[in-house]
């Protein structure tokens, strides 16, 4: 098993996936939180930051993996959380796109600074932004397993990790949402229970984002 070492900063962010991927899969790794100043030491190593950003995954032999997306999508081929065959994949896929649109459009609203113009965008959000791709989501719970179950097949995908990953911030930053979407507000408490989520989430540090 190769090792691993997983840069990012002090927060959730875009390294959550990854961290969660890890602990569904039993995989030990270095989770390296970085300071704004640690990272602005060496943004410019391109050996260890290959388009100067992060997160970084870095394999043995130094291989660095950029790119939150390829990061999560390789760390589920290796560990097996990837579906059953290429039906299962594209669905992942989607679901994994349809995340990154929201997560996108989160960010800009969680670190808008002024609060008139933070409240719209919320408000936007919850009211046209989000609803076309939270409603497939809770749709194709419904179909693929009756709500009772994961996103695609029959058992935990990175599909699952990435939808949790989002209920996790929606239900803490806008509490209306698990009202509204009572099947994801479902999801993610099954996801909570699953033993090896429960026991990263018991153990991860508490950062704001």
């Amino acid at each position: 098993m190769p090792t691993y070492k997983l840069m990012y900063f002090d927060a959730r962010g875009r390294a959550e996936v990854a961290r969660l991927l890890f602990a569904q899969a039993g995989v030990e790794y270095e989770d390296c939180r970085l300071s704004g100043e640690e990272f602005g030491a060496i943004k410019g190593d391109t050996a260890k930051l290959p388009l100067g950003q992060l997160p970084v995954l870095i394999e043995d032999g130094g291989r660095s993996i950029p790119q939150s997306a390829t990061i999560a999508r390789h760390l589920a081929r290796v560990f097996g959380l990837y579906g059953k065959d290429e039906t299962e994949t594209t669905r992942i896929d989607v679901v994994c796109d349809c995340v990154d649109d929201l997560f996108t459009k989160i960010v800009k609203f969680y670190f808008e600074k002024d609060e008139t113009k933070k409240a719209e965008m919320q408000k936007e959000f919850a009211e046209k932004g989000s609803v076309a791709i939270l409603t497939a989501m809770c749709n194709g719970l419904q179909k693929n397993s009756e709500g009772k179950g994961y996103c695609v097949g029959t058992t935990m995908t990175l599909a699952d990790i990435a939808v949790f990953n989002l209920t996790g911030m929606l239900c803490k930053e806008m509490p209306a949402f698990a009202e509204k979407y009572p099947t994801l507000k479902e999801f993610d408490a099954r996801m909570r229970a699953e033993s090896k989520i429960a026991a990263w989430l018991a153990k991860r540090p508490e950062t704001p984002f």
